[in-house]
């Protein structure tokens, strides 16, 4: 597995606008292993649009568990393995799309996973964005494995502060 700093991020800092985004604490579970992790929410909008992005701690001892290599680089899968699920007091909000991933460049010992569209207009997110934003909302990223007899990462995060997810967001999808 090499390291490479996420896509998402390399666009990020070769933009001369500053993106929005928000951090959200939260757990991931892979099979019996548990791991805190984060949810990172990106609202570029002149680039890439609304993008979001988990980021699963010391991944390497749970390779036998999850095929993260199979997510990375150009080559890496382009399967719908990703889902999203947003409730909240106004409802259920889902979605599924690809994700692409990569070893982050600081530190080394974490995966980054993320899901964007191929242009701002068709981020995949857009149609789970008015939940994101709401208060007491829980997201879920239930992430699949295209190997077989894997288990997925099942990641859970409270909306805690949902002013700052809003004023994130709210520029790639409006109030």
């Amino acid at each position: 597995m090499r390291i490479v700093a996420p896509a998402l991020a390399v666009a990020l800092l070769a933009s001369p606008v500053l993106a929005d985004e928000v951090g959200l604490v939260g757990e991931a579970i892979i099979g019996s292993a548990s791991r805190h992790a984060t949810l990172r929410l990106v609202c570029d909008p002149a680039h890439a649009g609304l993008s979001a992005a988990l980021t699963i701690p010391r991944f390497a001892d749970l390779s036998s568990t999850f095929d993260f290599d199979a997510f990375e680089g150009p080559s890496g899968t382009t399967k719908p393995l990703t889902a999203l699920r947003v409730a909240g007091a106004n409802g259920v909000r889902s979605m599924i799309a690809p994700a692409s991933g990569s070893v982050a460049a600081d530190p080394s010992t974490s995966y980054v996973l993320t899901v964007a569209g191929p242009k701002r207009t068709e981020s995949p997110l857009r149609g789970i964005a008015p939940g994101l934003a709401e208060a007491g909302a829980r997201i879920v990223w239930t992430q699949s494995s295209p190997r077989a007899g894997d288990a997925s990462v099942i990641a859970t995060f409270p909306v805690t502060d949902a002013a700052a997810v809003r004023k994130a967001i709210e520029p790639c999808v409006g109030p």
